[in-house]
């Protein structure tokens, strides 16, 4: 079976290449003048993903954010959820297993890809790899969708898409390295990156790595399995703390006449951490260890002057190690993609017609779903009973014909885009899109956007039912089975931006986003799924941008979230109430009812920051952040903590080219804040004041 299998394999990553190759054969390369198929111009905030070629962030066909590298390195975001945590829109919640994005208050809901290739989970939606996992050295940009991009991205860019865009030859020139040591997690990170441009070929080349020490909770439980048994509680007793955490990512790619690009990212890593149960009784180490690699090559042939055709193929592979104590549980996910896009030019280029049609095939091999609440079992006086668990593997084939028209009259654009996903496995989908940019003036527009996205089952609920798999036939209350469905989203949004030069810029929007067939899994794994149900959520986006003088910035954002919608309804067994037969057997199973809100995360986020050139050499750079009050469920007692709001405040002062160097000063949390935030079974406090130091250096 795994001879067959590897074949299988093998021959698929052929026709892959096959393909690519017959593609690039007949390439030519794409002339600069070509403005159809590349944005040139002076506006330094350019992104890709919004219609699948660059252009104007001002005038895209929704509502998004850039940011770029210089502003990457002037607030020292070090991770993509950092990055994200100061955009409109999103929170992030920092917890000891990896960071959760909220976008709009839907968490894990945006589609995050490292250059257009997804770096989340496809089989559990929180693990999203957007902390030292992924690193931020080899990004020019970031590039950001507020709102649904299935038409052209596909299932999963449900509330948002996000794209980590790395350089090339043609963006950096030269070498530089660099080094950060933070007094947070006794942090030392070290980066060195290569460009070059060659003429007719370019190639970049970047080495990040990263050692902490992210946790250093004593630990009182340091042994509990037993190949299928758990040891005596007596011999579980045992004081330790988590290792260290390491982290290192290679990235590369060589670029031939603007025709071809050729790129491969490898990565390793070890989150250590502890975790507690709800009562803060029992503490025990976990750690998520993740092998990654990625080979993408990308191809373009210019037909004319007015039309083009590009192609997109990778082959992704993530392994997971997650250790639990003193055992380990793999699992592995693979894809293989391939997709090809023609672009045409009509009406003088005031119009844009896009189709394309893409095939992907996702593989999952033991995904460990848990059937019962884990910290349960720790109580030391119970040594006969093991926490129930199981893995499942399964893959899905989606073939995908997708197109987006664009058409310009004057002072109003006008677009419209469908979708439509054949899945294997999953029911069929068509997604839309729709809006129209008016120009009131130069300075003004207004953006009117409607759409739809979905966003496929997580291992939980793909397999529906079975999570109950031991009650067979028994009567008892129903369980939706939603294991093929995918949720869908409605968004409404309009926007108003104003920019009266490239120095300012305001904007406002409204949205509203209409979920249905929502589900989620229960954080604690005791009530599995909830029932499917509907949501509506309400917001506001308000940001801005600055300049009061020549040396003195402000920039900001302001999002307000209302929801409307049921509360979550999770089911869990309940045996003592269940019905037994004469004989003793099992007859009717019963259950509870957990009831709990739907999760928004904060309903107020704030972001204020601020540059003040005090000279030529030295920027002092201030942030303060806001969020309002969350709530945390534990269903095993359906008890809900409410955690208060917080503050919090940094400081940056950089110095640049002093001698080539640039050397950056940081305090974190100044006012030291140590606000509580999820845990992987509880909840757990955040870290307090730190300070640190970064140093670059080129030549």
């Amino acid at each position: 079976m795994l001879l067959r299998f590897k074949i299988k394999t093998g021959y698929r990553i052929a026709f892959l290449l096959w393909l690519v190759w017959s593609v690039s054969s007949f390439i030519s390369p794409v002339k600069a003048s070509d403005t159809m198929l590349m944005f040139v111009g002076e506006d330094l905030e350019v992104l890709s993903i919004a219609s699948r070629k660059e252009e104007s962030a001002w005038s895209a066909p929704a509502v998004v954010n850039v940011l770029t590298r210089n502003e990457m390195d002037q607030s020292g975001v070090q991770t993509l959820s950092q990055a994200l945590d100061d955009l409109p829109g999103f929170h992030v919640e920092t917890t000891n297993r990896g960071s959760i994005p909220y976008l709009r208050g839907i968490p894990n809901s945006a589609l995050i890809f490292f250059d257009t290739v997804p770096i989340g989970s496809g089989a559990e939606r929180e693990n999203n790899r957007i902390d030292y996992e992924t690193s931020l050295v080899p990004v020019k940009r970031i590039e950001v969708i507020r709102g649904p991009g299935s038409v052209l991205w596909g299932p999963d860019a449900f509330a948002g898409v996000v794209n980590a865009v790395p350089f090339t030859g043609k963006d950096f020139s030269g070498v530089e390295t660099g080094l950060t040591l933070s007094s947070a997690d006794q942090g030392k990170q070290a980066y060195l990156r290569h460009g070059a441009d060659n003429g007719n070929w370019a190639s970049f080349f970047s080495l990040a790595a990263r050692h902490a020490k992210e946790d250093d909770t004593s630990t009182n439980v340091a042994r509990f399995w037993s190949g299928e048994a758990v040891i005596p509680s007596d011999e579980r007793v045992g004081t330790s703390e988590p290792d260290d955490s390491h982290y290192l990512e290679l990235y590369g790619n060589i670029s031939v006449s603007d025709r071809l690009i050729l790129s491969a990212k490898l990565s390793e890593s070890q989150k250590a951490f502890s975790v507690t149960d709800w009562d803060q009784e029992f503490i025990w180490e976990e750690q998520k260890s993740y092998q990654s690699k990625l080979f993408k090559l990308e191809a373009s042939k210019n037909i004319d002057v007015n039309s083009g055709i590009r192609f997109t193929g990778y082959y992704s592979d993530v392994k997971l190690n997650e250790t639990i104590l003193d055992r380990d549980f793999q699992q592995d996910e693979y894809s293989v993609f391939g997709e090809l896009i023609y672009e045409r030019a009509f009406f003088s280029s005031d119009a844009l017609l896009t189709v394309g049609m893409s095939y992907k095939e996702d593989h999952f091999n033991d995904i460990l779903v848990w059937d019962a609440f884990y910290p349960s079992f720790l109580n030391f006086d119970n040594d006969n009973l093991f926490p129930d668990f199981f893995k499942r593997d399964y893959e899905n084939t989606l073939v995908s014909v997708f197109s987006q028209y664009r058409h310009k009259i004057g002072n109003v654009e006008v677009w419209g885009g469908l979708r439509n996903d054949d899945h294997d496995r999953f029911e069929d989908k068509t997604s839309f899109s729709s809006g129209v940019a008016w120009s009131l003036s130069s300075d003004f527009l207004v953006k009117g956007i409607y759409g739809s996205g979905y966003r496929t089952p997580f291992t939980r609920q793909l397999i529906g039912i079975e999570a109950n798999r031991f009650i067979g036939n028994i009567p008892g209350r129903p369980i939706a089975d939603t294991a093929n469905r995918l949720e869908q989203i409605k968004n409404m949004s309009l926007q108003l931006q104003y920019k009266p030069n490239a120095h300012n810029r305001f904007a406002l929007t409204v949205f509203r986003n209409d979920i249905s067939d929502h589900v989620v899994g229960d954080r604690y794994e005791v009530g599995g799924i909830s029932l499917a149900n509907r949501q509506t959520i309400d917001g506001i986006e308000l940001e801005w941008k600055f300049k009061a003088s020549d040396s003195l910035s402000f920039f900001g954002n302001v999002t307000f979230l209302d929801n409307s919608g049921p509360d979550e309804t999770f089911l869990a067994r309940d045996l003592e109430a269940s019905l037994f037969d004469d004989d003793g057997n099992l007859a009717e199973i019963r259950y509870i009812d957990f009831i709990h809100s739907y999760d928004t995360g904060p309903n107020t986020l704030l972001n204020l920051s601020g540059i003040w050139q005090v000279t030529d050499n030295i920027q002092i750079i201030p942030q303060v952040r806001y969020f309002s009050q969350r709530e945390l469920y534990y269903s095993r007692e359906n008890e809900t903590r409410t955690f208060p709001g917080a503050w919090l405040c940094n400081l940056r002062v950089s110095l640049k080219d002093i001698q080539s160097f640039d050397i950056d000063l940081f305090v974190n949390n100044i006012f030291n804040t140590r606000y509580r935030t999820f845990d992987a079974a509880s909840d757990h406090h955040t870290e307090s004041i730190s300070a640190g130091i970064s140093i670059r250096y080129r030549w």
